[in-house]
């Protein structure tokens, strides 16, 4: 069996290609035999970065049922450590890939308590194949 894979894309305003990147999890799904998931947690709810994707993932869901996914909206602000937290509090993949502009900013992050899981911090997820290929090497 396939290990679950969690996909943790945090919205904030200074998140790019975000539509792109949501499509390239979704297309990634097609050829994974194991469950995946999509957390997209926020604090710029009104944001029209939000509403893409919320919309890129409707638009996904029609022919990708399968893909579990989740929006997690805050009303106050909070850091983008903050916000990966709490997508890994809520993942249920063995496997989970966190999706930033810049990886290197996270030095905050308490990865540690999650060390039963492979965490994956990637820049820019736009090709399914590349993906795929690293994310099924053992």
């Amino acid at each position: 069996m396939k290990p679950t894979i969690t996909f943790i894309v945090p919205i904030q305003d200074q998140q790019d290609f975000l539509v792109e990147q949501i499509n390239t999890i979704f297309k990634f799904s097609e050829q994974y035999a194991g469950f995946c998931e999509i957390i997209m947690p926020t604090d710029e709810f009104e944001n029209p970065k939000v509403n893409l994707s919320m919309l890129a993932v409707r638009l996904n869901k029609i022919n990708h049922p399968h893909v579990r996914t989740r929006t997690i909206c805050f009303t106050q602000k909070l850091s983008l450590e903050n916000l990966i937290e709490t997508g890994l509090n809520l993942a249920l993949g063995d496997k989970i890939v966190i999706v930033l502009n810049a990886p290197e900013k996270t030095e905050n992050l308490k990865i540690n308590d999650y060390t039963s899981k492979h965490i994956f911090l990637t820049q820019y997820i736009l090709d399914a194949d590349m993906l795929l290929k690293n994310l099924t090497q053992d």
